[in-house]
């Protein structure tokens, strides 16, 4: 039986469960970008809110809850930078094996795709690194609250 352990055994895949395959790494793609963007668009308006509202009423609530809410604001926003980081790595998983199964099954495709190069690609900021600046400028206007909250505490005037 030597004969019938050499012929090489070709597998037919069947186009649709390529295609299907393809078509659901772009959706778990397009899940984990609008779960990112809801948790940013969440803590961006809380942290707006503790601004606007919280630290206006500053005489109202004691020096130790004014000090909290900024911490408040640093902690939402750096959990939102995590929360995007982490996204960004798995829609990174998830776009490799989408291109993966591109360059096995449909090779002609795949050459197109790695050819073009996407408008986005070319921009110096991309929407994860604009959203983590906006994060990163909340938590450095808590820390300034922070900071003149202390010095006010302190009687230091500026």
């Amino acid at each position: 039986m030597p004969n019938a352990q050499s012929r090489s055994k070709k597998k037919v895949i069947n186009s649709d469960y390529v295609r299907m395959y393809y078509e659901h790494q772009y959706d778990r793609i397009k899940k984990h970008e609008e779960q990112a963007l809801t948790i940013s668009n969440i803590v961006l308006t809380i942290s707006a809110l503790i601004i606007t509202f919280g630290l206006n009423n500053r005489q109202s609530f004691g020096p130790i809850f004014v000090f909290f809410l900024p911490a408040v604001i640093i902690i939402a926003n750096l959990f939102a930078i995590f929360y995007v980081r982490d996204s960004a790595n798995w829609i990174r998983s998830h776009r490799m094996r989408a291109k993966q199964i591109l360059e096995k099954y449909i090779p002609e495709l795949y050459a197109l795709d790695s050819e073009t190069i996407a408008p986005h690609k070319k921009q110096t900021v991309g929407r994860r690194r604009f959203q983590n600046i906006i994060h990163v400028l909340f938590i450095v206007i808590a820390i300034l609250l922070m900071v003149l909250f202390v010095l006010e505490i302190l009687g230091v005037s500026i």
